[in-house]
């Protein structure tokens, strides 16, 4: 019995997509906060290393004072007895720095004690424990420091901070003289005691483990009002990009709006450009692009109907002749039936030119590139049209066959339909009699390839139109005046656009000196190589 396969794990939900607005605001949010922290922890590690760094140079500036107190009171008795063991030593020569640094004088003669050679004795106040040599020395009470003159301010006593419980004075062997000794892993810094250049003892002092007192307010208040500020500065930031994301998000959303429009098929309102540049430019091309739809959504129309309109021309030719036949009317004699022809030929003209310019537009025309002579593919063209041109009164003007040669990289084939169109168009819609010049001429690399005809001419109005499939110009220039029953199918000017595009030329049109229409194509000598 197959063992039926485990059951596929259930998928994870997705999260919710955010919208721009959010998204930017998260993001605005994030830097300035990832900023802000980044500037607090600097600010809080450079704050804790400098106040270190002050407590340090507090304590070498104190420990070198101290050191010289302690050379003076060692210049009496250089074995250093004096101290050794001695607390009350000890306790007057801490009460002693510490009055030299509140009155901000050097230090005075060693005390009198100093003479004997023993500390004078104080008797213990009942009911407290023998003095320490541990505890924080205390002033004295016999060495009230003389009251300042009254023309200079109060002295202020310099911070000493717990600084005799951190000094421990040792002789030369390393055995402690007084003080307290630091604990283990405690940096020490240690000066010198010398008298008369020779060291007699050494002072070491303890760091101070961590801010105490005033230190430690003084930190704790720089601390909090980083904090604050870091916490306002984030709280702004996020009302800033919240204001920001709003103000992108606006025009965004009538982007939206207008490409749902679009999609749908419907006409959009133009945008008002605002916002930051580059979606102002946005605005713009979406106008622009709504524009160019309407009017392709236009011409498309306008397209159905003309074509609507030229097929229903032949077929109804077609439909009333076949039914006069049907109906006896008319016999099915050799006119009738060439007539019918050419009605079917016509029709077949206008599917092939369709056929043409439909597939140019879908995946651009397609051509067949050779080498060849110009100038022998476009007089050939030219002397098939003499006949016809004098059958309708005109005059067909072009250059003589000199023998010269042209060589081109063209689809004459194509080319060969180009000038058929143009002198086609002429001897349509130029009133006989008449002039049809034609002339070709090469000027660099390209081939100028020119048609000029007599009255009747074109406004200047539809001059920009001349090339548009199914236009005609018929105020000026009425169809079929002179081309008996081959009507224009108003497609062949488009063709010839379009081949000139296809071989990286351009096709123009303006008014002719001769009071017609003058059309002229520029194309590339070697077009179809790379």
């Amino acid at each position: 019995m197959p063992v039926p396969p485990p059951p596929s794990p259930s998928p994870l939900p997705r999260l919710p997509r955010l919208s721009i607005a959010h998204q930017l605001s998260l993001l605005i949010a994030a830097a300035v906060a990832l900023a802000v922290l980044s500037v607090g922890a600097l600010t809080v590690w450079n704050l804790s290393s400098g106040f270190r760094d002050y407590l340090q140079s507090r304590d070498e500036e104190q420990l070198m004072r101290l050191t010289k107190l302690v050379e003076q009171r060692a210049a009496a008795d250089p074995s250093m007895d004096w101290l050794r063991g001695n607390r009350e030593a000890m306790r007057a020569l801490m009460d002693e720095f510490s009055g030299t640094q509140a009155r901000g004088r050097p230090p005075g003669p060693p005390p009198r004690y100093k003479e004997s050679g023993r500390p004078p004795s104080r008797p213990d106040r009942p009911g407290l424990p023998p003095p320490d040599d541990h505890e924080p020395p205390g002033p004295p009470a016999d060495m009230a420091a003389p009251p300042p003159p009254r023309d200079q301010p109060p002295p202020q006593a310099a911070p000493q901070g717990n600084l005799g419980q951190r000094v421990m004075i040792i002789d030369m062997q390393g055995v402690r003289l007084a003080g307290r000794e630091a604990p283990p892993g405690v940096r020490r810094t240690v000066r010198a005691v010398k008298v008369n250049g020779v060291e007699v003892a050494r002072i070491e002092l303890g760091a101070e483990p961590e801010p105490e007192g005033v230190d430690a307010r003084f930190l704790q208040r720089q601390y909090t009002g980083l904090a604050l500020a870091a916490l306002g500065t984030i709280a702004l930031a996020v009302l800033a990009a919240w204001l920001v994301a709003r103000r992108w998000s606006r025009p965004l959303q009538a982007l939206q709006l207008a490409s749902r429009d679009i999609a749908a098929g419907k006409r959009p309102q133009p945008l008002q450009p605002t916002g930051a540049l580059e979606i102002a430019q946005l605005m713009q091309g979406i106008n622009s692009m709504a524009a160019e739809l309407a009017r392709l959504e236009d011409a498309r129309r306008l397209w159905i109907a003309q074509i609507s309109h030229e097929l229903r021309t032949p077929l109804a030719v077609l439909r009333g002749e076949i039914e006069s036949i049907e109906d006896g009317a008319r016999q099915p004699t050799r006119e009738v039936m060439a007539s019918l022809r050419e009605e079917v030929l016509q029709l077949n003209r206008l599917v092939n030119d369709l056929h043409t310019l439909s597939m140019a537009d879908v995946d651009g025309l397609r051509c067949d590139f050779t080498s060849g002579d110009a100038h022998a593919a476009l007089l050939r063209v030219a002397l098939r049209f003499e006949a016809p041109a004098r059958q309708r009164g005109l005059q067909l003007l072009r250059p003589p066959n000199d023998g010269r040669s042209i060589v081109v990289f063209w689809d004459f084939g194509r080319i060969e339909q180009l000038l058929g169109n143009l002198l086609s168009n002429s001897l349509r819609y130029t009133d006989a009699p008449g002039v049809v010049q034609l002339d070709w001429k090469v000027s660099g690399h390209e081939l100028i390839l020119t048609v000029e005809d007599s009255a009747p001419g074109v406004s200047p109005a539809d001059l920009p139109q001349i090339f548009d499939p199914l236009f005609r110009a018929d105020k000026a220039r009425q169809r079929g005046t002179n081309y008996g029953d081959e009507h224009g199918s108003g497609l062949g000017l488009a063709i010839v656009r379009t081949i000139a595009v296809a071989h990286g030329g351009t096709a123009v049109a303006s008014h002719s000196v001769k009071g017609g229409l003058l059309l002229c194509v520029r194309l590339p000598l070697q077009a179809g190589k790379p």
